[in-house]
């Protein structure tokens, strides 16, 4: 499969997955914090991103994710860029026969530009803050389990998440609810093939003023498919397309979005 991720599967003790990871989007459909349609200039978005995971123990995973390169930019300003926020995972299995059963803690640090302005074209002394980063220390919670239906190649996992989220320069955002399902197969022992339906919304009261760079006050409905395949026994391609939208969660203070990303994978079995 493409990574264990939202799954209730741990690694085998000392194997390894690597991905190095590119994804780009541009879109001017905004939706503000009540979900109301907006049309501005177009919002893009480059990252190069890299993901580990590391079988410290059969039951027990270190995950790691870092965005190294994250650029924003309007085509009405210039572009900025800068580090994206590190995530640090450990994944514990608590069941690990037919259905896999895993717990992890995820803290993520404000390692990115908590500030980054982007400057009008045709006025320099109009700027919009596009950070790299939320600037807020924060704690990803996640339960997930799967199942693999053997001999079949098929395989399906459930998961739930809560983001406690604290604050920057005094504002507290808004804690966040996830949940998910996937369903994957594998073709010619060597294509990996994956469809995901996600939903991501806020816990607690509404932010008095959202931002949608630092995903405060942010809810969406999320579609994938995506795909690997092993070019040999250590690495792989992978591609992904990925969908915003309003088909159970209502989509607020998110651009709809279609997020395309390749990448090449390291995997030790």
């Amino acid at each position: 499969m493409l990574s264990i991720a939202q799954s209730g599967w741990t690694k085998a003790k000392n194997t390894c997955f690597v991905k190095l990871d590119y994804s780009s989007y541009t879109s001017s459909d905004f939706r503000n914090n009540v979900g109301n349609k907006l049309k501005t200039s177009d919002f893009t978005q480059n990252a190069i991103s890299v993901y580990g995971e590391y079988g410290i123990t059969n039951r027990l995973t270190a995950i790691g994710f870092l965005p190294l390169y994250k650029q924003n930019g309007y085509e009405t300003t210039n572009n900025v860029s800068g580090l994206g926020d590190l995530k640090l995972e450990l994944k514990y299995a608590l069941l690990q026969k037919s259905f896999p059963l895993s717990i992890a803690i995820a803290p993520e640090f404000p390692t990115g530009k908590k500030d980054n302005f982007a400057t009008n074209k045709n006025n320099p002394l109009e700027t919009i803050n596009l950070p790299s980063g939320d600037g807020e220390f924060n704690v990803w919670t996640t339960l997930a389990v799967s199942h693999s239906f053997a001999p079949s190649k098929l395989y399906a996992s459930a998961f739930t998440a809560f983001n406690y989220r604290t604050s920057y320069k005094e504002r507290d955002f808004q804690n966040q609810f996830q949940a998910g399902v996937e369903v994957g197969y594998q073709f010619f022992d060597k294509l990996w093939v994956n469809s995901k339906v996600s939903v991501l919304t806020g816990v607690g009261a509404d932010p008095e003023f959202s931002d949608f760079i630092r995903g405060d006050g942010t809810s969406y409905t999320g579609m994938s498919v995506g795909a690997m395949y092993e070019l040999n026994k250590n690495f792989g391609l992978t591609a992904q397309y990925f969908n915003s939208n309003s088909a159970i969660v209502k989509a607020k203070n998110v651009y709809a979005n279609n997020i395309l990303s390749v990448g090449i994978v390291y995997q030790k079995k």
